[in-house]
């Protein structure tokens, strides 16, 4: 593929669409010609599709004159990508774009057919992406795919809300659509809370695992640390947390997690981080399972040792070892065209353009179609933005496990709550005679030392360690010879692309006597440029927040008070603290008129929330990042506020009762409500029971004691183990539980509390 630069309005745009050579006159015509595309198209997407047939025949006509002058020509959309030309985004929509125009086009909503085109903006990492922006919005393009990560989005939200196109990212921060005001940005991979809430699922559920240690590695983790413990929590489960911070190494950590011996310790932070515990963890002999959330990042594998990648459990959006016919075939696709196995990135870029072609299929506005859009066979699963919450395209994730390669192995799948089976590998079926087996022809041994590549495809570097660049990829199987070696024989050299090339040993076979190799001396390890002097500028942090009443009575308005500090060295103007509160997803904002270096005060959010439960939301410390605060923009969406909503109490308490014994719940003198014969809890005067599963005292709410699940006259002490929460429908008609504590002889003890409805 030739990338070209096309000018445009004064703008090089890197364009992915070799043209053709064309005259002055020629050139001139053309941008004539995208202009009146531009308003044709303008004019359609603000019509009612009642009134297309009103111009069908001046775009009939128009079209008509346009085809003199470019014989075979067709109409073009362009889809701006925020990433690098070879970034897995751009690699993504770039197998669908080509896909979709050798088919003839995606068809617009009269059955025109377009051809798909990309303009790609790199970001370095954002802090290109306020030009990139501003060079896809003078583009016309109708769409944007990208940027990739959670902290590109959130550092220039207001940048990216700028964008008259919807923008799709595979970003996965649980915040990134809650926080944008503008209703064009979609997320097109499931979040990070449904994630962790897959992992919990499957550990607990599936595994039968009740003692888990949670490692935060970074603060950047945070959210991921806090939606997992969340759902673990949900399911009766409380993990224990380690954090990695300045005061502690990581083999005091390994030593820490090996003493409170969980069964398994998950993971979360930089691919560094976790790899460094990992072999800490396994060189102390620490044999328990792992799971890491980022577990199939190339410097998490290639930091690990032979063997101690094998039973790592992860989630992800989609995986390469996936069985089903769509996921089979963009994987053979992608990789005959790119020469590499896709991530899930690249098959979230890829679903984005087959969502963006069957949109432009509709009538009526792109942004409007999106979100319509409903049981799209995805290549990540069944896409259903219609079905999700706002901005949401898809709640696929997969639960992974290594093999001994670092393969990751699907072992569950779900969609959102919803458990789907996992599939299984398609196996060739013989259905001929086979032919005779012909006897091989002798195998000649290599010369010198050959390596072998073992992993599905591993690194070439520039240097002997992963700080060095990248050069290429090999896949399995290949057979290189090997020219050198650094001196503890850790990493071999190669012949690559005409330069001398670096793989690391320890996951790859080698054939040969390696003590024979010349040590060929590392090039100098990459440095960063130094760091320029800049002047101090604000920090924007959230010390503490409060909620009163606590917990929050639902129907009734709370008040969140928020401590902001100024933690800079300058002075910070306006700018706004504000939340989203689940579940019914409130936004609600203070602003704050500025504060000096040093200088803290209090902004209240206010709101009133409907559904109890045990909830948990993100406070933005500076909502639109009004202030300029150099390196401080990345923690304004770092504190949590970890909240429970539930209906007041009437009375709680303990009580033990003997055989014949009454409990009113009320404790009204009225009636009781539950009874006690020694061998059964017994409804009285018409209160129903029912057991609560995978709740406990801490967790239960009022929601939880649903007439679904309470509808027993009687429960038989068989089924009345210590610990277990029974859910109450008083004779009264308020909800309660009660909490078995012990049955000793025939007396049941208990912890009883009832709500007010």
């Amino acid at each position: 593929m030739i990338y070209k630069r096309h000018q445009h309005q004064g703008k090089s745009i890197v364009s992915k669409k070799t043209k053709i050579k064309m005259s002055p006159d020629e050139l001139d015509f053309t941008k004539s010609r995208v202009y009146l595309r531009q308003n044709i198209r303008r004019q359609f997407m603000q019509r009612k599709p009642s009134s297309f047939l009103t111009i069908l025949p001046i775009l009939a006509t128009i079209l008509l004159a346009l085809s003199t002058f470019q014989a075979q020509g067709q109409a073009t959309f362009r889809i701006g990508v925020l990433d690098e030309i070879d970034g897995p985004i751009t690699k993504g929509a770039q197998l669908a774009i080509d896909e979709i125009n050798a088919a003839g086009g995606a068809r617009g909503a009269d059955g025109t057919l377009f051809q798909l085109e990309l303009i790609i903006q790199p970001t370095n990492n954002g802090q290109n992406l306020p030009t990139a922006v501003a060079n896809l919005n003078q583009a016309s393009v109708i769409a944007v795919l990208g940027p990739a990560t959670t902290e590109e989005v959130l550092s220039n939200l207001p940048t990216l809300q700028t964008i008259t196109s919807p923008v799709l990212t595979p970003a996965i921060g649980d915040t990134i659509t809650t926080s944008d005001a503008s209703g064009r940005i979609f997320r097109s991979r499931a979040a990070e809370a449904l994630q962790g809430r897959a992992l919990a699922n499957y550990l607990i559920g599936d595994l039968g695992i009740r003692n888990i240690a949670t490692i935060q590695l970074d603060l950047e983790s945070t959210a991921a640390v806090i939606g997992f413990s969340n759902a673990t929590t949900t399911l009766g489960v409380a993990p224990r947390t380690f954090l990695f911070d300045t005061n502690t190494s990581i083999d005091t950590l390994a030593r820490n997690v090996q003493q409170s011996n969980p069964q398994i310790a998950t993971l979360f932070g930089s691919p560094e981080n976790a790899s460094q515990l990992v072999t800490a963890l396994r060189s102390i002999g620490w044999q328990g399972r792992i799971a890491y959330n980022r577990a199939e990042d190339d410097a998490f594998k290639e930091a690990i040792a032979t063997g101690d990648l094998n039973g790592i459990l992860s989630t992800t959006t989609w995986a390469f070892t996936s069985a089903d016919q769509t996921s089979d075939e963009f994987l053979g696709n992608f990789t005959r065209q790119f020469g590499e196995i896709p991530g899930a990135v690249e098959a979230a870029a890829y679903d984005s353009i087959q969502l963006l072609a069957t949109a432009i299929n509709r009538p009526g506005e792109l942004r409007a179609n999106l979100a319509a859009l409903n049981n799209i066979n995805g290549v990540q699963g069944t896409l259903a933005p219609a079905q999700l919450g706002r901005g949401e395209t898809s709640n696929n994730v997969f639960v992974t496990q290594m093999n001994q390669y670092g393969a990751p192995i699907v072992v569950a799948r779900f969609a959102g709550a919803q458990r789907l089976p996992v599939g299984t590998p398609i196996m060739p079926v013989a259905t001929s005679t086979p032919l005779p087996t012909p006897t091989p022809a002798a195998t000649a041994t290599p010369e010198g030392v050959v390596a072998t590549i073992r992993s599905n495809f591993q690194n070439v570097r520039s240097g002997p360690s992963t700080d060095f660049d990248i050069l290429g990829q090999l896949p399995r199987g290949t057979q290189v010879q090997v020219i050198g070696a650094n001196i503890d024989l850790s990493w071999i050299v190669i012949e690559f692309r005409g330069q001398q090339a670096w793989l690391s040993r320890s996951i790859l076979d080698t054939f040969g006597d390696l003590n024979s190799l010349p040590i060929i001396q590392s090039p100098p390890t990459p440095t960063p440029p130094p760091t320029p002097t800049t002047p101090p500028v604000p920090d924007i942090v959230i010390d503490t927040a409060v909620v009163a009443p606590s917990p929050i009575i639902p129907g009734q308005q709370f008040i969140a008070s928020v401590t902001v500090r100024n933690a800079g060295g300058a002075p910070a103007g306006q700018f706004a603290v504000a939340a989203t509160f689940p579940p019914n997803d409130v936004f609600s904002s203070a602003v704050i008129s500025g504060l000096g270096p040093g200088q803290s005060t209090i902004a209240n959010l206010s709101a009133t929330l409907t559904n109890t439960g045990i909830y948990t939301v993100i406070l933005v410390a500076d909502l639109n990042n009004t202030v300029n605060e150099g390196p401080g923009e990345n923690n304004n969406a770092s504190f949590v506020l970890n909240y429970t909503i539930d209906k007041p109490i009437i009375r709680q308490g303990n009580q033990t009762l003997n055989p014949g014994d009454t409990l009113d719940l009320e404790g009204n003198a009225v009636q009781g409500d539950v009874s006690w014969d020694g061998n059964a809890l017994n409804g009285a005067f018409g209160a129903q029971l029912g057991i609560i599963p995978n709740v406990d005292i801490n967790t239960i709410h009022w929601d939880l004691i649903n007439p679904g699940l309470v509808n027993r006259n009687s429960i038989p002490r068989a089924e009345l183990p210590p610990g277990t929460m029974v859910g109450v429908l008083t004779a009264d008609g308020n909800r309660g539980f009660i909490r078995v504590e012990s049955l000793p002889n025939n007396q049941i003890a208990t912890i009883f509390r009832v709500y007010q409805n």
